[in-house]
């Protein structure tokens, strides 16, 4: 294998790899950036300025804006996952619902700018539709996962189970929010509510 001052073809090709990878990450973390400081659709000069790289660079790593915009959206779910630690589902039911509403209160409160372009995103790309699409069915999962069994062999399952859904999402969130409530409040409405839903 050929070498130059003792660096292989190998370890020059690893070394782009590593920069090209780098520069991806860059651009994506500029673009969560910008929207988490309140720019719902930030342009690619910006998101450029922003990363320290030029603006032909941008479009050297991502086909256009949707593609870069939905790498940013799956780092987003990513960061998102890791927020969404597993709740014990053999805890008591309180103990489940306290856990579960400060979960809530944690992700949709840290997570408004992000969310919100992503609405914005999403009706031009089908792909970044999916993205969200599947975040949503997994929170499903997890509210079926942790409140199911209060309710397995009623006739109503179904229904509690689409209403503790419902309670939990982002939407009924940023309800609370906007209508002026403090973020303990927003929750505590979450924990009683789902309380009373299904100790009834």
């Amino acid at each position: 294998m050929s070498t130059l001052g003792g660096v292989t073809h190998t370890d020059t090709l690893d070394g782009r790899t590593a920069r090209s990878a780098r520069t991806r990450e860059a651009v994506v973390r500029a673009v969560l950036d910008l929207v988490r400081a309140g720019s719902s659709r930030p342009t690619a000069r910006e998101i450029a300025e922003h990363a320290g790289i030029s603006l032909r660079s941008v479009y050297v790593h991502f086909d256009d804006l949707e593609d870069l915009f939905l790498a940013a959206a799956r780092e987003y779910v990513r960061q998102l996952s890791a927020l969404l630690k597993p709740i014990d589902a053999i805890l008591p039911l309180r103990a489940r619902i306290a856990a579960w509403a400060d979960q809530r209160a944690s992700i949709w409160e840290s997570t408004l700018p992000v969310r919100r372009a992503a609405e914005l995103w999403a009706p031009a790309s089908p792909s970044l539709a999916e993205v969200t699409r599947s975040a949503r069915q997994r929170s499903w999962a997890d509210t079926r996962r942790l409140f199911g069994p209060e309710v397995a062999g009623r006739p109503d399952a179904d229904v509690l189970l689409e209403m503790v859904n419902v309670l939990g999402s982002a939407a009924a969130w940023d309800t609370f929010r906007e209508r002026g409530m403090t973020v303990a409040a927003a929750r505590d409405i979450l924990s009683v509510s789902l309380t009373k839903l299904l100790e009834t």
